[in-house]
């Protein structure tokens, strides 16, 4: 699924879903990044899952994801 923020910006795409019994994390694969990022799986970091249309809208905490060329 791509996930994109709150904007409407894309920040990857999800690589796995990692359960370690304390929540879950998504693995997220950023374009332009080596190392994924570990987002938390939790409705305030993504609000939103739509499986009809393949896409997550994810807020996540500040810090997470690189800075985009863009911003």
């Amino acid at each position: 699924l791509e996930v994109v923020d709150t904007g409407g910006h894309v920040l990857g795409k999800v690589r796995a879903v990692h359960d370690h019994g304390a929540g879950d994390l998504l693995e997220v694969g950023v374009p332009g990044v080596s190392q994924p990022v570990l987002l938390p799986f939790t409705r305030e970091a993504v609000p939103t899952v739509d499986l009809a249309a393949r896409r997550i809208v994810a807020d996540p905490p500040a810090g997470i994801f690189p800075e985009r060329a863009d911003d």
